[in-house]
């Protein structure tokens, strides 16, 4: 008996011994990571304390009418945005009462929105099925049984497999996965003769963070996941010869995809069958909007769409796909160069410049037209089935006019377009311009697309009526940026054309038109001379815009990314594609059986290497900066202060910087270090913490508990309406949702995403706008003053050149610094400059060698000496990339990591705490945190007389609780241990 109680205190000794020394090492550990925790649980770890606060920012709504606004707003964008691209003897409208048919898998596994961090749950959004009958349609209900409980049930698309971090290289397990025609019986097909008014195809395709598309060697669509798949095309077949003997009377297909899938099926031309189509539209990702489809269906809603990508017979067309991927360095392994350990093993080559999407397809055409030496073999019509910004309507709409005023900084364009139908309609205005191709341009690399997008608006054209739309385009619409020999915007000498038209190829056609070309020059189609006005720039201009809005001088930032210019090794350079010699610089990738070899192949050189394992090297050499300053300042103090201004009080005059001396050195690496979807409390200056959430199509539920809420269409269907006020009220909409979302509101918003359609096969194109920098930049910018106008600042992101999923760790980016600015930097540059967008979160992939998040050319150089953007930049998510090193993001001017292990950023900060380089621009990083949060709802009920403090928790009060009863019940186990001990002697 006696033995058994010694073996109790044994055991009761070690058990509470063990939980004791938990508790006791555990609660400082869980301390370090208590924003996370706090998150999790809900609970707050500051509070505010004083007299009554002050409301900055105020909903619109009750959370109950926010539901059904958002509802409208989403509906809104997907009937503006929507685009009609064929309608054969006006099959479309179809009628309420029609009795329809919805055929393939899709239409009953519709694509809401793409998938990641960027996902929404749309688990209560209506099927298809349901909206159309809510819309006045008689579905088969033969057919969606099959799909949704026969034997079609079984398929549907596959995904890749994996986390975000499972780059997907082989792509193998892609799949369309349509239900074989061999699997319907009589009973299916014959169904439809009941339901013969229309059958609606739904061809979807969906991506996600993670993993781009596939284009070889994927599942049963040839390894070109945007083709259609035999199974589709089988499908198509079938339909048509039920039409062909009367079972069936039109065939509509619905394009229900953020990626542009190839359209060969639509021309019997091209893909030598007549599949007997009638109509066809895009509906991209319409997130709980779906309503809207059924509407644009019967005509309750009258098609304004138009592309925001070029749709080809044949994607692999693009120059861009040539070194799209990621490629290995020819000597990785020698130079012992790893993706998983060092992510530093790929690169990609922006070998085709500027020359993407419709800026290669134009003005290639136009070089054929005007019989330009060495422009290649090269048909048009054969390549681009619809062009970037074309959209049909209902109603029948013509441009008439074009005229053209100037001021001394705008071109003002009156555009009259009419309506000679008896619908009412909407159109979507463009203005493109084609600025002239010098000899200067041809001598020193200074590329020119045959036309740009440069404005837009949205106009209502009644029926029988006209129009009169008004849009003016800056005169810095007409800078060039030369990298090579100015290094820096350029005004070209020479007649530069301005045109409206639906769109890019109309808009060229109208342009050659002006220079006397016709269709016996090559033409697709004769244009409309009198639609195009002409403005003359006498003389070459290298100074007029290489002052930036910040008046610091505009010169090269990004040489380091451009193998032709950077200093060091870099072999014999790079090649990029020229108009001056399509022939001779077209990349050209090996693509065969299944397997995939870009253009451009290089090996890494030692200066390389050592580059991107560069690491900031301490010095506690100069003045330490002044921290944790005694003062009396507060953050609600600084409301609405712009970040180079300054507050009056009792006579005396106060500053930012002023600010940020009282805040001390730990409070400061805590603020930079463990910003993952939040800020900290900062108490010496009572900055109150900060939640940010995901995303893209609003915000997300995530381990930080978004929870649901209005779940938006994807950026593309957004920008693909045309309209500001589209964007705007989204913007305004989303903003809404975060003030109101369970808990306390978010201030911060991990969007929108603003990288370039680079390839149709990004597997984030549904979270990015376009192809086109323009229409994304103006998109944004809108969207974003909507969202910031109630107090939420957006991350936009992924700064920059983050155009890919596959390998986008540490993948190196090539490319020149006139693609880079014009394309992939312009789209962000509008909505800071414009919109006053107050932060960004930057890339994964470095810039050259260099990381993104650590590019100083990048951060300090153009988007804060160039935009003046005062926010906050945001690493994108830090955990497990040591390349992403918080001293390298710094010392370029980066402000915070997002990383929910940010404990071990904050104490490699500590490590550097006697260094006066770091403290300074740890101070610069606190300042811009401050200046966001200043001028964010997070200030809602604080006041300059109230004070933040922080507060124990009760999870840290439990842990502190259990250490006290675990210690006390340990040390009298072991009391009572050694008593039954002495006892038994």
């Amino acid at each position: 008996m006696k033995k058994k109680k010694n073996v109790l205190w044994v055991v009761l000794s070690i058990v509470f011994t063990l939980f004791f020394l938990i508790t006791l090492i555990g609660g400082p550990i869980a301390n370090n990571y208590s924003q996370i925790i706090n998150m999790v649980l809900g609970v707050e770890g500051s509070k505010v304390i004083g007299d009554e606060g002050i409301t900055y920012f105020e909903p619109d709504y009750t959370s109950d009418q926010q539901v059904d606004e958002g509802q409208k707003v989403v509906e809104s964008v997907v009937a503006n945005g929507a685009v009609l691209l064929m309608n054969k003897d006006n099959a479309l409208p179809l009628k309420s009462g029609d009795k329809i048919t919805l055929a393939s898998i899709n239409s009953s596994k519709f694509v809401y929105g793409g998938t990641g961090s960027g996902g929404m749950n749309t688990d209560g959004v209506d099927s298809l099925k349901d909206a159309l009958e809510k819309d006045g349609f008689e579905v088969n209900p033969t057919m969606w049984s099959f799909y949704t409980e026969g034997a079609g049930k079984e398929y549907g698309r596959i995904l890749a497999s994996g986390s975000l971090n499972n780059y997907i290289f082989e792509n193998s397990e892609f799949k369309v996965n349509e239900v074989p025609v061999s699997k319907y019986s009589s009973n299916e097909w014959d169904s439809i003769k009941s339901y013969g008014d229309a059958a609606v195809v739904v061809f979807s395709r969906v991506c996600g963070e993670g993993a781009d598309l596939p284009w070889y060697g994927a599942g049963d669509a040839d390894g070109n996941i945007l083709q259609l798949s035999k199974d589709e095309k089988d499908l198509l077949a079938k339909l048509s010869e039920l039409k062909a003997n009367g079972s069936l009377k039109k065939i509509v297909v619905l394009l229900n995809a953020a990626n542009a899938i190839e359209l060969d099926f639509l021309n019997p031309d091209i893909c030598g069958v007549d599949y007997g189509i009638d109509a066809c539209m895009w509906i991209g990702e319409v997130g709980q909007g779906i309503s809207a489809v059924g509407e644009l269906l019967n005509g309750t809603v009258n098609p304004s769409g138009k592309l925001v990508d070029t749709y080809c017979y044949d994607n692999l067309t693009s120059p861009a796909l040539q070194n799209a991927h990621a490629t290995s360095y020819t000597n990785s392994k020698a130079k012992g160069l790893s993706f998983s350990e060092g992510n530093n093993e790929y690169y990609v080559a922006y070998q085709e410049g500027i020359y993407v999407g419709y800026r290669y397809y134009e003005t290639r055409y136009e070089d054929v037209v005007m019989g330009t030496e060495n422009v290649g073999e090269y048909d048009y019509a054969s390549t681009v089935a619809y062009p970037f910004g074309y959209g049909l309507s209902y109603s029948d709409i013509s441009y008439d006019s074009i005229a053209m005023e100037e001021d001394s900084d705008n071109l003002k364009f009156t555009v009259n377009v009419s309506n000679s139908s008896n619908v009412d309609g909407r159109e979507a205005v463009q203005i493109y311009m084609q600025s002239p191709y010098t000899d200067y341009d041809r001598l020193n690399g200074v590329e020119k697309a045959s036309v740009e997008l440069v404005g837009f608006t949205k106009v209502d054209v009644p029926a029988g009526g006209s129009a009169v739309a008004e849009i003016t385009v800056p005169k810095t619409e007409l800078r060039a940026y030369d990298a090579n020999t100015a290094g820096t915007y350029i005004l070209d000498a020479g007649d530069y054309y301005f045109t409206s038209a639906n769109g890019s190829h109309e808009a060229l056609n109208n342009i050659l038109a002006a220079k006397d070309y016709t269709v016996e020059n090559g033409m697709t189609s004769d244009g409309n001379r009198d639609m195009v006005c002409q403005y003359n720039v006498p003389v070459q201009d290298n100074t007029v815009f290489a002052t930036a809005i910040t008046g610091n001088e505009i010169q090269n930032q990004l040489d380091h990314a451009d193998l032709n210019r950077r200093e060091g090794d870099n072999g014999d350079g790079i090649v990029y594609l020229t108009r001056s010699d399509w022939e001779g610089t077209m990349p050209v990738a090996n693509i065969t059986n299944g397997s995939y070899e870009a253009a451009y192949k290089m090996p890494a050189s030692d200066d390389m290497v050592a580059q991107m394992n560069e690491v900031y090297t301490k010095n506690t050499d100069g003045e330490m900066p002044v921290v944790g300053k005694e003062g009396n300042l507060n953050l609600a103090q600084f409301v609405g202060v712009p970040i180079d201004g300054s507050i009056g009080i009792d006579g005396e005059t106060y500053t930012w910087d002023d600010l940020v001396d009282q805040v001390s050195f730990n409070e400061m690496a805590k603020l930079i270090g463990q910003t993952y979807h939040s800020t900290a409390p900062v108490a010496s200056v009572s900055k109150p913490a900060t939640k940010d959430e995901n995303g893209p199509q609003g915000i997300t539920a995530t381990l930080t508990g978004g929870g649901s809420s209005t779940s938006y269409t994807s950026e593309d269907l957004m920008a693909a309406s045309f309209d500001a006020e589209v964007a705007t009220a989204v913007g305004r909409s989303m903003g809404n949702d975060c003030l109101l979302a369970n808990g306390k509101a978010y201030s911060g918003i991990y969007g929108p995403g603003v990288n370039i359609h680079r390839t149709p096969y990004s597997g984030r194109n549904f979270e990015y706008y376009s192809e086109d920098p323009f229409i994304s930049g103006k998109t944004c910018s809108a969207e974003v003053s909507g969202i910031q106008s109630k107090g939420v600042y957006v991350y936009m992101k992924h700064f920059a050149l983050n155009d890919q999923e596959t390998a986008r760790d540490g993948i190196c980016v090539w490319t020149n610094e006139q693609a880079a600015r014009e394309l992939y930097l312009q789209a962000f540059e509008y909505p800071v400059v414009e919109a006053s967008a107050y932060c960004v979160m930057t890339g994964f992939n470095r810039l050259g060698c260099v990381w993104a998040g650590g590019d100083y050319g990048l951060i300090t150089g153009i988007l804060r000496g160039e935009w003046g953007m005062p926010g906050f930049v945001l690493t994108d998510f830090s955990n497990n990339n040591n390349y992403m090193d918080v001293l390298n993001g710094l010392m370029a001017g980066g402000d915070g990591w997002d990383c929910n292990d940010g404990a071990k950023w904050t104490q490699k900060l500590v490590e550097y705490k006697d260094d006066p380089t770091v403290v300074a621009a740890m101070k610069e990083a606190t300042k811009h945190i401050l200046y966001t949060t200043a001028n964010s709802n997070a200030m809602n009920g604080v006041s300059a007389n109230m004070q933040v403090v922080e507060v124990v928790t009760w999870w840290q009060i439990l842990i502190i609780v259990l250490d006290v009863v675990f210690g006390i019940l340990a040390a009298f186990s072991i009391f009572m241990l050694v008593r039954s001990i002495k006892k038994n002697k």
